[in-house]
């Protein structure tokens, strides 16, 4: 099985992604919430790499969308007990090892709840996030960021 941790680190290297997202949340005290997700996408046709990796993981879900098989991983509790033990024994060599090592801080920053109610940790967290993915980064999504940035520091949240 070893042999296919490693094809895993190389598929995560082309085909995965790690990522945080921001979304606009009233019940939350800063008015955002964040969600880490890790996963990779491939083509219908490949669903049974995707059921291996699903396997070897333990947690999360496949998903599909159109032609589009999807393995993703969302729970904080999976994050930090399966997911970055895996890269952390089957290290990436690629583009993805230093989006991995921000994701992983800030999976471990949210399993102690540190962004919860606390908008400067909420402002540095997105401030990591945006060093990730930053080759084609599209630049829709920095002004987003940007904007969100701005409104928490303005809003008195970063005071808390």
């Amino acid at each position: 099985m070893s042999d296919f941790n490693y094809y895993i680190t190389g598929l995560v290297d082309g085909e995965g992604s790690f990522s945080i997202s921001v979304e606009k949340d009233p019940t939350h005290r800063i008015g955002y919430r964040l969600k880490p997700s890790f996963s990779i996408g491939l083509h219908k046709e490949n669903l049974s790499i995707l059921e291996q990796v699903h396997k070897v993981f333990g947690c999360g879900a496949i998903q599909f969308n159109k032609n589009i098989s999807q393995f993703k991983v969302e729970n904080i509790k999976s994050l930090k007990e399966r997911v970055l033990p895996f890269f952390e024994k089957y290290p990436l060599r690629a583009k993805k090892k230093d989006d991995f090592e921000i994701f992983k801080k800030v999976v471990l920053m949210m399993e102690r709840k540190e962004h919860i109610g606390n908008a400067s940790v909420f402002l540095k967290i997105l401030k990591m996030r945006s060093r990730m993915n930053a080759v084609g980064r599209n630049r829709r999504i920095t002004d987003r960021v940007d904007k969100i940035i701005a409104e928490v520091a303005q809003s008195g949240r970063a005071q808390d």
